[in-house]
């Protein structure tokens, strides 16, 4: 790794806590620690986040940090959301309609909603962030997922109400709303002093380091139950745990698989094991040598054991995969697609028939997430079988995502339900198709699908785009994985999510 990335260390947490982080971490007597009946309004929530030596406030313009997503989901609002089951409520919007053919989407906005400076969010808000979000000249994160908009289509009729007039129809507009990328923002807002409708208003951002947040008392959904939020960047796992052990933090937001037991064992501590729709794919690019003959990706696929990586990677917190995103596509019903299963022989057949026999690659990963590590290391020792040497190369997080979309052989992760996956990672020039993958019949279908007001319709559409790849995609999905968080157990509040992290919805957290 890069001996010049940050090192957060035990001794870092512990003096950025020092504002006034450790003074709520002694401010509780220890029967508190049991837990409390009704919740309590007050106290400091402190959070170990991932991140790295950059780090941004803008929901749109961000490199997408975890910390980073932490930082501005308790800053900013969007028109909907994701409930913990992966069904989408509403927010800043009061509700969604649309004409007959769903070419025309009637939106109405919640009155009486206030931006952390006392003005009223209204229609020419949302009007400048889609403004924002589809600025050519300096591409956003969300772009892809409403590129279907016009921001000249778009009709204000007071300032609560507008009317998105779309070329096609697009039966999911309510829902793509949803994404964590595409938060509201009100007219001039300025990254460095962040100013939004969340349950959180900015007090202040070290860069690499720490951000600190108060409660918005004046929230529209009611004021969050902590006085006070600091997020610290954690580059390593070993000091976000040590941290939460040592009691410098309430919440670590990931736990490692190998690390389960031990908090499972401390009775100061608690896991929170969200059944996500994460996967963590190793992706192949499709446009250049050795990944662009169909052959080699379909033996690479047929490489792992996948029971296996589910078991040591994950830990056993996690499903198999198919080579096809979607843990789940509720409403639509389970693939009926046969599971791939380990095949040596038949991938060393594929590879020799590509002249790629004896291949040697390299696999690039980071410790971002828990098994992106794991998985690649799995990987490379079963490839072994297939005379496949894959050299694994562990990089920091600033070099990943300065290369992100340059990496042959690397390992990604991806957490949405299909449709936003799909449009963001599978369709030509979206931002996180880091396979290249460029399939005619699959964007068709998509297409297809997106515009769809017949549920069912819809759902043969996503059978058949997952069928396609599950055959000749980019992916090796080997499977997916449940994500750990660690809190201490003064901590209340918390909910597993499918889609998003219960760290992007931190108003309803508590401590005792």
């Amino acid at each position: 790794m890069n001996d010049q990335k940050i090192s957060v260390t035990r001794r870092n947490i512990l003096q950025a806590t020092g504002a006034f982080g450790l003074a709520a971490a002694c401010s509780f007597p220890q029967e508190l620690f049991a837990q409390a009946a009704e919740p309590k309004v007050g106290g400091t929530l402190r959070i170990a986040v991932p991140g790295s030596a950059t780090g941004s406030l803008d929901p749109h313009r961000t490199q997408g940090f975890v910390a980073d997503i932490v930082r501005f989901t308790s800053l900013l609002d969007g028109l909907t959301e994701f409930l913990p089951d992966a069904t989408v409520g509403l927010v800043l919007a009061e509700s969604f309609t649309p004409n007959a053919d769903a070419t025309e989407w009637t939106v109405k906005l919640k009155q009486g909603v206030k931006t952390h400076d006392g003005k009223d969010f209204v229609a020419d808000d949302v009007i400048f962030t889609v403004e924002r979000i589809l600025d050519k000249s300096n591409p956003t994160k969300g772009s892809s997922l409403i590129g279907f908009i016009d921001p000249k289509r778009i009709e204000k009729i007071d300032d609560h109400t507008l009317v998105f007039k779309l070329d096609k129809p697009y039966g999911l507009f309510r829902d793509v709303w949803a994404n964590r990328y595409l938060r509201m923002v009100p007219r001039n807002f300025d990254p460095a002093k962040p100013v939004g409708t969340g349950p959180f208003k900015f007090v202040s951002f070290t860069v690499g380091q720490q951000s600190s947040f108060e409660a918005n008392q004046k929230y529209f959904r009611g004021r969050p139950f902590v006085d006070k939020l600091v997020l610290i960047n954690v580059e390593e796992e070993v000091a976000s745990i040590n941290a939460l052990r040592g009691g410098q933090v309430d919440i670590s937001f990931t736990i490692p698989y190998s690390q389960a037991r031990i908090i499972k064992s401390d009775p100061a501590l608690k896991i929170l094991d969200n059944p996500s729709t994460m996967s963590i794919p190793i992706f192949m690019r499709t446009d250049i040598e050795p990944f662009n003959d169909p052959r080699v990706r379909k033996a690479m696929m047929l490489i792992p054991n996948r029971e296996q990586m589910v078991k040591v990677a994950l830990g056993g917190y996690g499903i198999v995969g198919n080579d096809m995103n979607g843990r789940t596509v509720a409403p639509c019903s389970a693939s009926t697609t046969a599971q791939r299963t380990q095949d040596i022989a038949e991938a060393k057949r594929l590879l020799a028939e590509a002249g790629k026999a004896n291949l040697t690659v390299d696999l690039i990963t980071v410790r971002g997430t828990a098994g992106m590590v794991e998985c690649a290391q799995i990987l490379a020792e079963q490839a072994k079988a297939a005379g496949v040497t894959i050299n694994v190369k562990i990089v920091d997080m600033a070099a990943f995502i300065a290369n992100y979309p340059k990496w042959t052989f690397g390992v990604d992760f991806l957490s949405d339900l299909y449709m936003p996956v799909a449009t963001r990672s599978l369709l030509p020039n979206a931002p996180f198709n880091t396979a290249h993958w460029n399939d005619a019949e699959f964007n068709a279908l998509q297409a297809k699908a997106v515009a769809s007001v017949s549920e069912s319709d819809r759902c043969d559409a996503i059978a058949q785009m997952r069928n396609i790849e599950h055959e000749r995609g980019g992916n090796l999905i080997w499977g997916f994985a449940n994500i750990l968080n660690g809190y201490r157990n003064n901590v209340h509040g918390l909910v597993p999510y499918s889609v998003d992290s219960p760290l992007y919805y931190l108003r309803s957290v508590w401590l005792s």
